[in-house]
């Protein structure tokens, strides 16, 4: 969902006005508006129906529900993304928020009104959704009871939307709120900033610092949006700290992310070191054990050591990058030949598509598996028994030290993967589900387990996220410069800096 809250909050930042002029009636675009706020909750009563059914018919294989809702959310997830976004690209809608009188050229106003309907019917599907949702819950607390662990009622509507609103909706949208501020404020003064500057893209230039900068601050803010506190002094606080100080991982925080004991989960956020936060759920603090959670806190920091943050945010401004030179380049064209326009502003649609919708999710799955790589590595550092045979804990005295440093441990590799597999358990979640993200949770278990008896594979797996990750910083490397040229930055510093040319 969070993915979806930044497409539609980028539509509404880059643009003031739609790329095809389809709709312009005000009237229709009210109605066009309207369906696409409601359809997307329609379409998830009917979801919930057929969850419930599922669940009421086959009561020994719950799985069957919980596979229909995953791939149903999907579908409605979707659809939710398509409406909106039609809405903006085909519609009059900003250009009638913008237009609203008085109010209307506040800062931050019209972007907030263009994005009314997409938080109403995000709260509308959560709404509808919300019994099934409860239903594939109460099978993952079937597993806490036989666990003998902590059981916490399942939440009611009130805190599910609650939730889900803080971690699915707020989660993104301050932040992009507090670049929208700053891009109208910007826009506004944008006769003042070219005077000053004598750069015809100084507002560009700023727009994009901003956004950087609230990047780097965001997970002081989001620390708060969350409902977060520090870990408690005790004995899984000294294991953490300890493994952070042996794998050189530096952050400002762990904290206990409370969620009402019903999500088991964990993650790292932040750019640079003194802002950032490792999280861990209160349901994972109460349902595993210290060592499982060892595990997801590896995890987590594999994201952090292998630097796959700054390469998704290195991926992403590609794209900015790629709209920079778009806007550049056709800005004459839009009025000139506004049918051409339309064509290649739709090919640079489907490319985009295709990079976020195909590539990121492929990218992801491969960082994700290296992440739990590291997971594998972190548990054997922590100094967990090895009780199977595996290349690690061979006799210290053999020749083969290369293979034994790039190897896993066997019996790691073991317990990271029932770590992996309680989790989704403990989450209703089946471990065979696909996530467009995160591979299945059954294939990474297998995954790491294969790599722990196969070190050849391992090496070849590291450099095929290597190769990855030089490409995108290539690409990165690339846009940034043709974007920078055809902003006239290179002469605008040959203008200030004489002899820099």
């Amino acid at each position: 969902m969070y993915l979806i809250v930044i497409g539609i909050l980028a539509i509404v930042l880059a643009l003031s006005q739609p790329v095809y002029d389809l709709v312009k009636h005000p009237g229709l675009v009210m109605l066009a508006v309207a369906v696409a706020t409601l359809l997307p909750p329609a379409v998830s009563i009917l979801l919930t129906r057929r969850v419930l059914r599922e669940l009421d018919r086959h009561p020994e294989r719950p799985s069957r529900g919980q596979s229909v809702f995953s791939r149903g959310m999907l579908v409605v997830q979707a659809l939710l993304a398509v409406c909106h976004g039609a809405t903006l690209l085909c519609t009059d809608w900003l250009v009638l928020c913008d237009s609203v009188p008085v109010v209307g050229r506040w800062p931050l106003i019209p972007g907030l009104l263009a994005i009314l309907p997409f938080l109403a019917s995000i709260v509308l599907l959560w709404l509808c959704i919300y019994p099934a949702d409860r239903a594939v819950r109460q099978i993952a607390f079937e597993m806490y009871l036989f666990r003998g662990k902590p059981l916490r009622p399942v939440w009611p509507l009130m805190q599910y939307l609650l939730y889900n609103l803080r971690h699915q909706v707020l989660f993104v949208l301050i932040p992009m709120l507090l670049i929208l501020a700053t891009h109208d404020v910007i826009v506004h003064y944008h006769k003042q900033i070219h005077a000053a500057t004598g750069m015809p893209y100084a507002t560009d230039l700023l727009v994009g610092s901003a956004a950087l900068l609230v990047a780097v601050i965001a997970p002081a803010i989001l620390r708060r949006v969350w409902v977060t506190q520090r870990l408690p002094d005790g004995p899984l606080r000294d294991r953490l700290l300890f493994l952070a100080r042996r794998l050189r991982l530096r952050f400002r925080e762990i904290l206990v992310w409370r969620s009402g004991g019903l999500v088991v989960n964990a993650a790292v956020m932040g750019i640079v070191a003194p802002l950032r936060y490792v999280l861990i759920t209160d349901a994972m603090l109460e349902q595993m054990d210290d060592t499982k959670i060892e595990a997801v806190f590896g995890h987590e920091a594999g994201h952090v050591k292998r630097h796959h943050i700054l390469f998704f945010l290195l991926f992403a401004l590609v794209s900015g990058c790629a709209v920079t030179i778009f806007s550049i380049r056709a800005r004459g064209l839009a009025r000139t030949d506004h049918a051409l326009y339309e064509v290649m502003a739709t090919l640079l649609g489907v490319a985009l598509m295709a990079k976020w919708g195909l590539l990121f999710g492929w990218i992801s799955r491969r960082f994700e598996r290296q992440a739990d790589v590291y997971g594998v590595r972190t548990l054997a550092a922590s100094g967990l028994p090895c009780s199977q045979p595996c290349v690690v804990h061979t006799p210290a005295g053999n020749p083969e030290k290369r293979r034994k440093r790039d190897a896993l441990c066997t019996t790691a590799a073991e317990v990271f993967g029932q770590a992996l597999n309680e989790v989704a358990l403990l989450n209703g979640i089946r471990p065979e589900a696909r996530s467009w993200r995160h591979s299945s949770i059954s294939s990474r278990s297998r995954f790491v387990q294969a790599l722990a008896q196969d070190p050849p594979r391992l090496r070849r797996f590291e450099r095929t996220v290597l190769a990855i990750q030089l490409a995108i910083l290539a690409a990165a490397g690339v846009s940034t410069f043709w974007a920078a040229w055809d902003m006239g930055i290179w002469s605008t510093l040959q203008r200030w800096l004489p002899g820099a040319g």
